[in-house]
């Protein structure tokens, strides 16, 4: 009886593991967060950055870009509160609306993608990025790349960005600034 008991906990610890590990990539596929102290792999990384780039990136009405008020606020799921607070005051998210404005060109963005840097004590990870985005109108087209680092966390709310930081990339046609 002891060792039919042992063997159904045992049995239940084993469904209830894989049970876990089955949610966590379901919720991925389903955009729901992932749990603190799970693991983050590169392609969920990469959905997170694809997601934040198109989202603070892409433009596809020149004459009425989305403000830097509508842009914060759909960033604001992708970054840790002390990225977000820090992109504000920076006055991150204008820049799209500005280039878009003063051009009169659309931004798409065309490729996201992260190299691992490393994986720190404090069980975020640090990248390299490369986001490859399209400027462009009826006449004219031009891809550009931006490089940068980016540090990811897990948090009770899913992944986030806890860090961002860019070389930035001047875009033909501006006097000064841009992406």
């Amino acid at each position: 009886m002891a060792f039919i008991k042992k063997v159904l906990s045992l049995l239940l610890v084993f469904v209830c593991f894989n049970g876990a590990a089955a949610c966590s990539k379901d919720a991925v596929k389903e955009r729901k967060p992932i749990n603190e102290g799970s693991m983050v792999n590169l392609e969920d990384a990469e959905k997170l950055f694809k997601g934040y780039s198109k989202e603070l990136y892409t433009i596809k009405d020149a004459a009425n870009p989305p403000t830097s008020d509508e842009i914060a606020t759909k960033m604001k799921v992708y970054l840790t509160d002390k990225q977000y607070k820090a992109d504000i005051n920076n006055r991150k998210y204008q820049l799209p609306e500005l280039v878009s404005k003063q051009l009169n060109k659309r931004i798409e963005v065309q490729d996201v993608s992260l190299e691992e840097q490393s994986k720190n004590d404090d069980n975020t990870i640090d990248y390299f990025y490369t986001t490859k985005f399209k400027v462009y109108d009826e006449n004219s087209s031009k891809v550009y790349e931006k490089e940068g680092e980016l540090t990811i966390t897990i948090t009770k709310n899913g992944l986030k960005i806890d860090r961002e930081w860019s070389r930035g990339v001047k875009i033909d046609g501006l006097e000064q600034g841009g992406l």
